[in-house]
């Protein structure tokens, strides 16, 4: 029987970061911003997760420590949810917040996620 006190859920207005590499970033045609493209958020994991990190609980600087050379995007996990999507805790190496995006994402799942997504003060093209 496990110690550790249970963590609270996942709430739909918790943000979520996800760290993005230069090579994942795309102009958005219809609004000019730079924003994540949609391999940014493609499944990562052996079983077809993405990794996140819930923003109350890290911060980019943390998530970008051992990757200085990327950006942070942050999306609410109740737009995963309307999404289909479902977000879970996930304890990768002891990483504070470390949750994963679950359930097949296609295309237009992937192009809606990032369409929604917001760079982390600081943490985005244009700052750094």
């Amino acid at each position: 029987m496990s110690t550790e006190p249970a963590l609270p859920p996942i709430q739909d207005a918790d943000l979520l970061m996800r760290r993005v590499r230069p090579s994942e970033i795309t102009t958005d045609l219809a609004n000019g911003p730079q924003r994540p493209s949609s391999d940014a958020f493609k499944q990562d994991g052996a079983e077809g997760e993405t990794s996140v990190f819930l923003l109350s609980e890290t911060s980019p600087e943390q998530i970008t420590a051992e990757f200085p050379n990327t950006y942070v995007t942050v999306v609410e996990a109740g737009l995963l949810r309307q999404l289909g999507l479902d977000v879970e805790r996930s304890a990768l190496g002891g990483e504070p917040g470390h949750c994963v995006i679950t359930d097949r994402k296609t295309r237009s799942i992937l192009r809606a996620i990032c369409r929604a997504c917001q760079w982390a003060p600081g943490y985005g093209p244009a700052d750094r």
